[in-house]
């Protein structure tokens, strides 16, 4: 280890003395994670046409920050034009003893009205939700007036992260769709529950893989929910007879899947090889295709394999991982880690626990905590780092900044705020695999380059 190792080491090990001197002491740090109103936004930002009013102070409008000009270079959530697509009412806590509905009706006629608007959805914050608004009563009224689809995203904010507020704006579009009938066949199919948390080019590859995948098994993809498109394509679900339900929104796919009589078939996110092949061999089951699904595994392998040669011994044979990020992901980075030869050693998981159930049997052995507050977050992530010796860090932007003395960190997931995809970059199914091992390996490399260059520095 290099001297300038050495001296960060050092100051880990510091830092982590002062937070065991505190262990005892009750922890009121905030929690580590992002709110359920971003998670609502995300929603928004993943619908070319849908806008958002939020009941609340005019802070809410600065959230939008986090993704717009961060997260997502490609986000159209605000514009200089000043006719934003997510807006708020300005309340003020003087106001709440009022009645708020008049002047929240009249502000909804006034967003209906516009030509750009597709869709209006409505949230609020708790200040104004415990007041008991009859918010779902008012969407139906202006929907009625404005002849436009107006849904409410019930304000969670004190019970949910962004994971709840994401899904929930699933769910209310699920629910409150004017979804005309359709022509249902059960060789048509639609994916509800896919992270769209961005318009950059990792997502829109990530949506036509999911294309690829039913495409050898016969299958047509109609509708992929979200994935960047107007309102009105929404509707295109009207005639999947099979519905596939993704983690990110499980209770909008039954929602749909029970409006149209379509049948569910629950998979896990395509993350990693060892999911794409369930994707492909469960479809290929249902479907009579098992061949054809064989087939495209083949090519699929044919074309990875040789790729790996050099790279799982010379680059991720035998090293120490962790993660950081959302629980959906995980068992996928498991996968892909342990394939190369590698081992997971620890995850955080920003989300509540509920969020987390349907993973746990896959995180067998990994060191885990989840949804800590900020003081455990570092004390679990720097001790860890220090202890397994690890060295790739697989991190949302949360981990991102800390400054493990070995590790090369990824930013991945939401929110991603250093690292962002311009030109195609999936990371699900076999292409997207090839895509994020080569980030990873691209991340090993360039620490090698920056121990090398600190070596020459320690010498001169």
């Amino acid at each position: 280890m290099n001297r300038m190792n050495q001296n960060n080491r050092r100051r880990i090990e510091r830092l982590l003395a002062g937070l065991e001197q505190e262990a005892g002491e009750e922890d009121f740090s905030m929690r580590a994670t992002y709110t359920y109103l971003l998670g609502v936004y995300l929603g928004v930002n993943a619908i070319q046409d849908a806008f958002l009013l939020v009941e609340g102070p005019d802070c809410t409008y600065m959230k939008a920050q986090y993704i717009q000009g961060n997260h997502d270079w490609l986000s159209t959530l605000t514009s200089v034009s000043g006719f934003h697509r997510i807006a708020n009412t300005a309340l003020h806590p003087s106001k709440l003893t009022e009645s708020r509905e008049a002047p929240l009706r009249e502000m909804m006629q006034r967003m209906t009205a516009q030509p750009a608007v597709g869709s209006l959805l409505l949230t609020s914050m708790p200040m104004a939700s415990v007041t008991g608004v009859d918010y779902d009563r008012l969407c139906r009224d202006v929907s009625e007036s404005s002849g436009r689809e107006v849904a409410h995203v019930p304000g969670r904010s004190l019970s949910g992260d962004w994971l709840d507020g994401y899904a929930q704006m699933l769910k209310s579009v699920a629910q409150n769709l004017d979804l005309p009938k359709g022509r249902p066949s059960l060789k048509k199919v639609a994916v509800v529950g896919y992270l769209y948390d961005r318009n950059e080019e990792d997502h829109s590859a990530n949506v036509r893989i999911l294309s690829e995948m039913c495409a050898p098994l016969g299958l047509e993809l109609v509708s992929v929910w979200l994935s960047g498109q107007p309102w009105a394509d929404l509707k295109k679900i009207k005639d999947a007879g099979t519905i596939l339900s993704l983690p990110y929104g499980r209770a909008a796919a039954r929602l749909i899947a029970g409006r149209t009589g379509a049948e569910i078939i629950e998979l896990p996110l395509p993350f990693g090889l060892t999911a794409s092949e369930r994707w492909m061999k469960t479809l290929g089951q249902r479907f009579g295709a098992t061949r054809s699904a064989q087939e495209y595994m083949d090519r699929q392998m044919t074309r990875i394999a040789p790729r790996l040669e050099w790279l799982i011994p010379f680059s991720f044979q035998n090293i120490s991982a962790g993660y950081v990020g959302d629980p959906h992901l995980l068992p996928g980075l498991r996968d892909i880690i342990e394939i190369l030869g590698g081992r997971l050693r620890f995850a955080l998981i920003t989300n509540r626990p509920a969020s987390a159930k349907e993973m746990l049997p896959q995180a067998e052995g990994v060191e885990l905590l989840v949804y800590p507050r900020h003081r455990e977050f570092i004390r679990f992530l720097l001790s860890n780092a220090l202890r397994h010796d690890v060295g790739l860090l697989v991190t949302n932007n949360y981990g991102a900044p800390f400054p493990l003395p070995d590790a090369a960190i990824v930013e991945f997931g939401f929110p991603s705020i250093f690292s962002h995809a311009l030109f195609e970059r999936p990371f699900i199914g076999y292409p997207g695999f090839l895509a994020f091992v080569d980030t990873l390996a691209n991340a090993l490399r360039q620490k090698e380059l920056a121990r090398a260059r600190s070596l020459l520095l320690e010498s001169s």
